[in-house]
């Protein structure tokens, strides 16, 4: 099992464990990154981005959940699980 710097989040800021950073499952924090930045925004991969920030403001793209899910997979994670709750605007994820 691969172990990763955690974030924390609420805050996006490293999670600390006590005194210590913790360590956990990086597959979380990789698929929080995703999903919330825009295009562009990493220099590394400019077209991954979820931009779940603009999905929230303005009426849901009907192929934004199968976009989001491809850029998941292309970053190297499996998808299980990939839906958003149309009341609360809740992402619901589970990917390993």
């Amino acid at each position: 099992m691969t172990l990763g710097l955690i974030l924390d989040s609420e805050t996006n800021d490293l999670l600390i464990d006590g005194r210590c950073i913790a360590l956990g499952r990086p597959q979380t924090t990789i698929a929080t990154i995703v999903t919330t930045a825009n295009r562009g925004e990493l220099k590394e991969l400019p077209l991954i981005g979820g931009e779940a920030n603009r999905q929230l403001g303005s009426p849901r793209q009907a192929l934004w959940l199968t976009r989001l899910r491809k850029q998941l997979v292309a970053v190297g994670l499996k998808v299980k699980n990939l839906a958003v709750d149309s009341r609360s605007n809740a992402i619901q994820m589970e990917v390993e």
